[in-house]
């Protein structure tokens, strides 16, 4: 009899527990597989009620034990503070996307940086598209496994590197994790890394990813502008001026090419304004909040044409 009370006991807090946990205004699940099929998975998101440390509440749990010596992943915050705490679910603190156009349910904050130590390269990392793909707020995520870009600036669809993956556009990519690949590409100056203990190694370097979910008015991702049918199109560029500018800003094509359209966009993928008229070269911002806005125009040629203007 004891026993059983023993065991209804347990039973009833795993239960009472499973209920104490918040789901979160966004989260979706990352998959990883390594070169001879071992699997692995965690869960990341963001929510106005989370933290940067380890919340119990959202289902994190801190992993104190070493990695497993063959292939595991953990997922941990951008902040410096709490990056050293690692858990397969990490729930960031949000906040709701704000401004005249912010998409509505929009919750983002810091990236989260995901650590892989698998002696069976390359790894596979796969997700479900549709979940980025379907909401305009989560449009622009990426993953890569380095943060040149934050440092470099700002990338153009042309300057995206192969190993820059946008989630809205694809279900998968491969990377390779190991060191000797990282340290002798000259790409990832800024590569992602934490000392952790492995087991039967001890302290090891361990490499990883970051997850840029770059959906408020005030990040900017490539990843936007790159989709099935945008690929193709985005084959030139246009520098309009003057930039900055207070109002009107112009831009000019190849010689015999006439602008069909132009649409200008803000930096986290909202259209802004429209021109269907054919011959038209000006745009006029004089209405819209200062900030960085992305021109692409439609040429008679066939092509499209993709530039930047700021207007102050």
């Amino acid at each position: 009899m004891v026993r059983i009370f023993i065991i209804l006991g347990l039973l009833l807090g795993g239960w009472q527990a499973a209920l104490s946990q918040q789901t979160a205004q966004f989260e979706t699940t990352l998959y990883f597989e390594d070169a001879v099929g071992n699997r692995d998975s965690i869960v990341v998101g963001y929510d106005t009620l989370a933290t940067h440390d380890i919340d119990p509440e959202f289902g994190e749990v801190e992993i104190l034990s070493p990695f497993d010596s063959i292939f595991e992943v953990r997922a941990g915050t951008f902040t410096w503070q709490w990056r050293e705490k690692l858990s397969k679910k990490i729930i960031n603190r949000a906040t709701a996307a704000v401004g005249p156009f912010a998409p509505e349910d929009c919750y983002s904050g810091q990236p989260v940086f995901i650590y892989i130590w698998a002696k069976h390269q390359p790894i596979k990392v796969s997700w479900n598209r549709a979940v980025f793909a379907e909401r305009r707020c989560y449009r622009a995520t990426a993953l890569l496994n380095h943060w040149l870009d934050e440092l470099a600036g700002p990338l153009t669809p042309d300057e995206i590197p192969p190993e820059y993956a946008c989630l809205a556009a694809e279900d998968s990519i491969y990377f390779d994790m190991s060191e000797e690949y990282l340290l002798s590409n000259p790409l990832f100056e800024a590569l992602i890394y934490l000392e952790k203990e492995v087991e039967g190694l001890g302290l090891q370097t361990i490499y990883g990813l970051r997850f840029f979910p770059a959906s408020t008015p005030f990040d900017f991702s490539p990843c936007y502008w790159v989709t099935s049918s945008q690929q193709e199109l985005l084959t030139g560029t246009v520098a309009p001026y003057p930039s900055p500018t207070v109002g009107t800003a112009y831009f000019n094509l190849p010689d015999g090419v006439e602008a069909l359209r132009w649409q200008l966009f803000g930096i986290n993928g909202v259209l802004m304004l429209e021109q269907r008229e054919t011959g038209a070269n000006k745009v006029e911002l004089a209405g819209l909040p200062a900030g960085l806005y992305q021109l692409l125009v439609q040429g008679s040629d066939g092509k499209h044409y993709w530039g930047r203007v700021v207007k102050q």
